[in-house]
């Protein structure tokens, strides 16, 4: 298995679909981590501490966050917008709740270029405050209902995003190579992703995501950074264990069981709690990961699968966006990778 896997990544590196790529494969107690490839075109090698744009993974991240808030009483799936954030009750956006915002069912548009038309963080959010819903019903997989989300957590618990994942998140799970913005606290070994033709540069440390750079570089929807070892923290604390030892540690058995549920079989579309939960054979987590596994992937090329019947899981940490966004191998790259690792 650990040669098909490495032999398959090096030839996708030969086809360009990315620079470099870290990855983990666990099953059971056995946990392979790797990394191959370079920083972009440069001569440095990626390493496991290799800082990747987790992109959309962000949102587990915030899932996760919510939560923990729930487990304390301070929110609820019921609950509407409206109710944390007073402004926003003379809109129909204020009516949707969490449930809707964590399983996509919100009736918020996909997505809306926020960078293109509010001059600010503030100018998006009311921009966001005055979207219409959509008319038809469903799961519509949204980055502004996230982008609201991180804006919720932040009047729960009167902390900046930044440091509501940091408290609720990162710190307790010993994950201190996740962050926003790690080109501001001077960090190096970051895999470049895309030239941005918007900011006439190639990012390096910075988010991919247009919306989430205009919110700061620190939103709901993008914007965290992690390695491979800290990916795997965050993969374990999903894997509930009965073990007296209560080290990684993050929410109750109960809790994952209700956050990894199957929302949205009704829409075709399996949805938990800010998880994708896995339903037909052409999904990115492959064939041999069981039919109660859960993941999420990220724009830039990350992934992550969690198969708590096996207990097992496979991250692939990618710059897929390097060469081109427009170039997508990545879906293909994704199933391969999940069916060796299994094996």
């Amino acid at each position: 298995m650990k040669e098909k896997v490495k032999s398959f990544l090096k030839e996708s590196i030969k086809e360009k679909v990315f620079t470099g790529a870290s990855y983990a494969i666990r099953k059971g107690d056995m946990l392979t981590i790797n990394s191959i490839g370079t920083l972009g075109e440069a001569d440095q090698l990626v390493n496991n501490d290799t800082l990747f744009d987790i992109a959309s993974c962000t949102k587990l991240f915030v899932s996760l966050a919510f939560m923990r808030l729930m487990e304390e009483g301070k929110l609820a799936l019921t609950d509407t917008v409206e109710r944390y954030l007073p402004s926003w009750r003379e809109h129909q956006a204020g009516k949707i709740t969490m449930f809707q915002l964590l399983t996509h069912t919100s009736m918020l548009p996909a997505y809306i270029p926020l960078y293109e038309i509010s001059k600010d963080r503030e100018g998006a959010l009311e921009m966001l405050k005055h979207i219409l819903p959509r008319k038809s019903s469903g799961v519509e997989y949204s980055c502004l209902g996230f982008i609201i989300l991180g804006r919720v957590l932040e009047e729960v618990t009167e902390l900046p995003l930044e440091e509501v994942i940091s408290c609720y998140i990162t710190h307790p799970l010993g994950m201190s190579n996740t962050m926003y913005c790690p080109i501001r606290k001077n960090r190096d070994n970051i895999m470049p992703t895309e030239y941005c033709q918007w900011r006439n540069r190639r990012l390096i440390g910075e988010v991919h995501d247009e919306n989430a750079y205009h919110m700061g570089g620190v939103s709901g929807n993008a914007g965290l950074f992690s390695n491979i070892t800290d990916m795997c923290r965050m993969a374990d604390a999903m894997l509930w264990k009965e073990e007296k030892d209560q080290t990684g540690r993050l929410l109750d058995k109960k809790t994952i069981s209700i956050m990894t549920k199957n929302y949205t079989g009704k829409y075709e579309e399996n949805r938990g709690l800010g998880w994708c939960i896995k339903n037909t054979p052409d999904m990115t987590a492959g064939e041999y990961f069981s039919d109660s596994s859960f993941g999420h992937t990220g724009y830039t090329g990350t992934s992550v699968w969690i198969d708590p019947v096996k207990d097992s899981y496979a991250i692939l940490l990618t710059n897929r966006v390097y060469y081109s966004r427009d170039v997508d191998k990545i879906r293909h790259v994704r199933q391969v990778f999940h069916n060796l690792g299994m094996l």
